[in-house]
């Protein structure tokens, strides 16, 4: 009889942690339906945001066409940026697996407030450590004298979309940052379960305290580094012909270990406590909560810290890339069938004119996109020949 109530409280401890999951397919399928729209003109306005970034093209370089085109089609112009922002960067089932965050806010900020007031000057602490004192530009700089990588400026498709001087509830600017809140939320649980997993304390609050202070830690490092490197910069591989951003080079080291850790600890420990005679379900509603709460704090993190400062580390680091690294800046663009890239200037240069504010283009620039390049294409140099 025990075993049969063991394996029922199992299942309704299964049940609890498919919750966010269940609200979170109505939420989805709600944004794209009723915010984002799915008529006509969407689709129609859509299909040429699509057609700029295939080309490789930067979006804001077509702002007065793509207003004149949103106003023909007759799409406001809050969901006209909305479905751009859309395509540049797009809200996933993960994001709206943090949407009841909201119904039990003023728990969460409760529970949160402590770990947001003592992340504050850990925040800045870690940001003197890595910005101020260049070790992220140096450890980024081993790249190419140790492993014989190169690094370079290639400017983002959705440069200068979002501005830091927009207004903060503007909606597309809220879905650009909330892009950005799960890889520093399931930090967060992930940090609680290591200290679960491995020190199995009997006080809940004393390990909230321990996970917390190890969520700050990984929070300030992996959250300034990634603000950071929303400077563009390219990591370029050309004995393996490959061109990847360090953003997504930073990613794609985080995901395996937190996505797969973060389902492997769950397990885990779900299964320790059925094996163990503990609570379950209680086990399910805390992982839950440790979830929202780590929601709240990275929200706040994305808009109390990286919103407000992050052009300032930002700014800092893409001068110290420019001083130590120098990078020439390239276009990658599509047209045809044919992939150009191509020299453009110094990334100093760069950033300084064609960024702020960069030429409007017409859909003829961008049809006549390889003609412009023809008289600087050329073979590559023999790298045998002296």
């Amino acid at each position: 009889m025990a075993s049969t109530m063991d394996v029922e409280n199992l299942l309704w401890a299964i049940g609890i942690l498919c919750l966010p999951v269940i609200l979170a397919l109505p939420a989805k399928l709600l944004y794209q339906t009723a915010i984002l729209g799915v008529g006509p003109a969407e689709r129609t306005y859509r299909s040429t945001v699509q057609k700029i970034l295939d080309a490789g093209m930067q979006v804001e370089q077509f702002r007065e066409l793509l207003n004149d085109e949103a106003r023909r089609l007759g799409i406001k112009p809050s969901r006209a940026k909305l479905n751009e922002t859309d395509l540049l960067y797009p809200l996933t089932l993960t994001h709206f697996l943090l949407i009841p965050m909201i119904f039990i806010l003023p728990v969460v900020a409760a529970i949160s407030l402590p770990i947001i007031i003592l992340g504050i000057p850990v925040l800045y602490l870690i940001e003197i450590i890595l910005i101020r004192r260049k070790l992220l530009i140096n450890s980024i700089k081993l790249l190419e004298t140790w492993f014989g990588k190169q690094i370079i400026h290639i400017p983002d498709a959705g440069n200068e979309h979002c501005s830091n001087d927009g207004k903060v509830l503007d909606a597309a600017n809220i879905a650009v940052h909330f892009h950005k809140v799960p890889r520093v939320v399931f930090l967060g649980l992930f940090s609680w379960l290591i200290i679960h997993w491995t020190l199995r304390l009997d006080d809940f609050l004393v390990e909230f305290i321990l996970s917390g202070l190890f969520y700050i830690l990984l929070l300030g490092v992996v959250g300034i580094v990634a603000t950071a490197l929303e400077s563009n910069l390219v990591l370029v591989d050309p004995a393996k012909g490959r061109i990847i951003p360090i953003a997504d080079w930073l990613d794609s080291m985080l995901t395996p270990i937190v996505g797969v850790g973060l389902f492997f600890l769950l397990g885990r420990d779900l299964m320790a406590e059925a094996r163990d005679d503990g609570n379950t379900i209680l086990f399910s509603a805390i992982v839950l909560m440790v979830l929202y709460c780590a929601t709240a704090v990275g929200v706040t993190f994305q808009w109390g810290y990286a919103w407000w400062h992050g052009k300032t580390i930002r700014k800092e680091f893409e001068k110290q890339a420019i001083d130590k690294l120098n990078p020439q800046s390239y276009d990658l663009t599509r047209s045809r069938g044919r992939i150009l890239l191509n020299v453009r200037c110094p990334m100093s240069e760069r950033i300084n004119t064609v960024m702020t504010p960069g030429k409007t283009l017409t859909f003829t620039d961008l049809d006549n996109l390889p003609t412009a390049h023809d008289t600087i294409l050329r073979s590559p140099d023999n790298p045998l020949e002296d």
